[in-house]
């Protein structure tokens, strides 16, 4: 490589959310996916820490019906979907300054059929 060129960081985002877990299942869940699809997880972290209320055309929407909301640690909270790909899912509850990742799933997840 000539001396002029140097390597370009990637940016970081501003992270005005907390990323949690609902539980040891969960994390472990995510890690896997994490395994198979790397750059696709880091994206959906990406926007879950920035803009968790901002829908991504069909791939991250409000969820609808009896699961439009989920009470958490005695919070009512918003309950989203991310489709990480055609299969994969993460699904998340949405507080004023934190978001908890309930599910993930390598799958299309059965109750939402």
């Amino acid at each position: 490589m000539p001396p002029n060129r140097q390597d370009l960081p990637r940016p970081q985002p501003t992270t005005s959310y907390r990323l949690l877990v609902r539980n040891e299942q969960v994390r472990t869940d995510w890690d896997q996916l994490v395994r198979t699809r790397r750059e696709l997880c880091i994206r959906c972290w990406d926007h879950l820490a920035s803009e968790p209320v901002t829908a991504i055309g069909s791939r991250y929407l409000p969820l609808k019906g009896s699961q439009k909301w989920i009470e958490f640690e005695g919070h009512r909270l918003p309950q989203w979907q991310f489709e990480i790909d055609r299969g994969a899912r993460v699904k998340v509850d949405i507080g004023a300054d934190f978001v908890v990742i309930v599910n993930v799933s390598s799958g299309h997840p059965k109750e939402n059929e």
